[in-house]
């Protein structure tokens, strides 16, 4: 349906944004010069522009970074410190409490300021490390994994990481790990329906664990076939560990895989 036409470049030559292109219908006359040199001229007004809204959407980018980078500083210098400064009192405290009731409950909450402290410092870590796609380690890897199954979830789910996931965790046992990772969070996505999703990776001198915990409506009754939970206990298997796949303590569903880092 188309007769004489041409197609500009939106930029220069250095970086070109896209093409316009301009047609006359079948059966019309020629475009003449006047007309090309008035698209020309919009198609550099177009190209302005475009370059404007790159350049503003970088420079909103980089406003968001150095946000996360100074609430990231401000939680570990103000909030972790006072926390642990906060936790150190009430366990030198705890030599003065006679009452044994009294006890347990001081040293429970200075076990949940130590649980509190990990989870802010994975926030941490996630703050520095989300929007920057360059991290190789681990640790980077696992919150990719987590980032990308927020769409199909619905909302973000949960990560904590502990130990030295980067250094003490072998490449074909992480690569294990990012697979296990993806294939939980997948499942979860699809037969969950689960409004929270919590992933605990962790290391230590001779395990890497993995724990996908959802609320959701908990592990089916009545035995189906799964290939992707057969594939997570094959992969434990395969590296002498363990996993296992049932009700969590509160409600929903509990998957814990370990496997030695030997």
């Amino acid at each position: 349906d188309l007769g004489s036409a041409f197609l500009l470049p939106l930029g220069t030559h250095e970086r070109i944004r896209g093409v316009l292109q301009v047609a006359n219908r079948a059966g019309r006359p020629q475009l003449s010069d006047a007309v090309v040199r008035m698209v020309t001229g919009f198609a550099d007004h177009a190209a302005l522009a475009l370059e404007i809204a790159e350049r503003r959407r970088d420079a909103e980018l980089l406003t968001v970074l150095q946000d996360r980078d100074r609430i990231a500083r401000d939680l570990h210098d103000l909030a972790i410190q006072r926390l642990f400064a906060t936790g150190m009192t009430l366990q030198s405290a705890t030599r003065f409490i006679e009452h044994p009731e009294a006890l347990e409950r001081v040293e429970s909450a200075v076990d949940a300021l130590d649980d509190t402290i990990k989870v802010i410092r994975s926030t941490i870590f996630s703050l520095k490390a989300r929007g920057r796609d360059a991290g190789t380690g681990l640790r980077s890897r696992c919150l990719r994994e987590v980032d990308a199954v927020t769409e199909m979830l619905g909302f973000a789910p949960t990560l904590r990481v502990d130990g030295l996931l980067d250094t003490r965790v072998s490449e074909p046992i992480a690569a294990q790990v990012i697979a296990v990772l993806r294939e939980a969070l997948a499942n979860a996505a699809r037969h969950a329906h689960a409004s929270r999703v919590e992933v605990h990776v962790e290391a230590d001198d001779k395990y890497v664990r993995i724990q996908v915990r959802d609320d959701g409506v908990g592990p089916p009754t009545s035995p189906t076939r799964d290939s992707g939970l057969g594939n997570i206990r094959e992969r434990a298997e395969s590296l002498g560990g363990t996993c296992s796949f049932g009700p969590a303590p509160e409600a929903g569903a509990l998957l814990e895989w370990r496997v030695p880092l030997g």
